[in-house]
Order: C-alpha cells, then sequence, then structure tokens
C-alpha cells in the first residue's frame, strides 16, 4: 500500500509538474541588421523656394508719376493741330461759295463747255469739297485730342496711332489758307516728341508697370 505524498515530499519539476509555475525564457534581444541591410537613407531636402512660398511673385514696378516734358508739350501740340483743324474746315466752309462761282465762271468761258454740264460738274465739285471739309473738321479734331489723351496716359499704342495720322494730316497742308501747314508742323513736331528717349522711356516704364511679374 502506498501512502499519499504529503506536503514535504518534493515533487520534479517539469512543464507538466504540479510544482512551481515555470519562469517564461527571456526576450531575445534584436539583432544587428546584416552587412548590407542598412536602414533606407533619409529623404532629399525639400526644394528651396523664394520668399514668400511656392508662386511668390516680385513687387510690381510703379508706374510713373507724371508724364515727362516732352510728352506734355506733344500733347498740347495736338492739341493745338486739332483746333487748327477746326479753323482749317470753317475757312473751307467758309470760302466754298466764291469758289463754286470762280470754277462756273472759268468752265463757261471754255470753248468746249457746255452750260449745264457744266452746272453739274461744278456742283459735284463743290458738294465732295464741303464734304471732305466737315469730315477734316470732326475727324481730326476728335481724334487727335481722343489719342493725344491716351499718349499722355502712356499707352504706347495711342503713340503709333498718332504717327500714322500726323502722316495722313499731310492731305490738309493746302487747306484754310495755310492753316493746314500749321497743323501740320504742330503734329510733326508733337510726333518727334513723343519719339524722343525720355518719352520712350516714359512708355516703358508705363508698360512695365502693368506687365504681371515673373
Amino acid at each position: 500500500m502506498t501512502t499519499p505524498d504529503d506536503e514535504s515530499t518534493p515533487r520534479p519539476a517539469g512543464p507538466t509538474g504540479a510544482g512551481e509555475p515555470t519562469t517564461p525564457p527571456p526576450a531575445s534581444e534584436p539583432t544587428a541588421p546584416a552587412a548590407g541591410q542598412g536602414f533606407p537613407s533619409a529623404p532629399p531636402p525639400p526644394p528651396a523656394y523664394p520668399a514668400g512660398g511656392v508662386g511668390a511673385t516680385s513687387a510690381p514696378v510703379a508706374a510713373p508719376s507724371a508724364p515727362p516734358r516732352t510728352v506734355n508739350i506733344a500733347f498740347w501740340l495736338y492739341v493745338v493741330g486739332a483746333v487748327l483743324s477746326v479753323v482749317s474746315g470753317i475757312i473751307t466752309l467758309a470760302t466754298i461759295g466764291s469758289t463754286r462761282e470762280a470754277a462756273l465762271e472759268q468752265i463757261r468761258n471754255s470753248p468746249q463747255a457746255n452750260g449745264q454740264n457744266a452746272q453739274s460738274l461744278v456742283d459735284g465739285i463743290i458738294a465732295a469739297a464741303t464734304v471732305w471739309a466737315i469730315i477734316t473738321l470732326i475727324f481730326w479734331a476728335v481724334v487727335f485730342v481722343l489719342f493725344a489723351y491716351f499718349m499722355r496716359r502712356g499707352a504706347n499704342w495711342a503713340r503709333i496711332v498718332l504717327t500714322v495720322l500726323t502722316a495722313l494730316s499731310l492731305l490738309n497742308v493746302l487747306a484754310g489758307y495755310g492753316v493746314g501747314f500749321l497743323q501740320f508742323a504742330a503734329t510733326v513736331v508733337a510726333l518727334v516728341l513723343i519719339w524722343l528717349r525720355p518719352s520712350s522711356e516714359y512708355f516703358a516704364a508705363v508698360r512695365a508697370s502693368k506687365a504681371p511679374r515673373a
């Protein structure tokens, strides 16, 4: 007969024994990476941007506070040219009657003249001259002042238009008993002034102040 074990009887240690609980094995320490398998390299630094962040723009160029003297003088010369154009048109309209009588008398004295045909011819010429005088009166007075105004504000396209108009004003040299010549002379002087260096620098500065900055 076997006697039951008492508490004083030693018992074998083991995974299945009923003795003290087994202490778990210590955790293994991390091993160093093998040669050639190091940590990934650090990411490249972000690209540098100008102050103010991505897409920052430089400070805009300030527009000139006032046009130079050459532009101001040219502006007033174009205004004078417009006034002279009006005067020339008025003189032409006022003298059309006497011109008609003189032309009609000259045609009638011609041996090949026909009375009715001469009358129609002279009336046609007078009508054309009247229309031309009215167009000149309105066109040059309004257009010169209008484009001169934009030119004074620094619009380079207005300077180009005034250059073309000055060349066309050569057609009025003989109008108005010399007044047309004075108008042409005033616009030519104005044309020279708006193409001088101070004027060109003024137009360039105005254009730069309105252009988008890079």
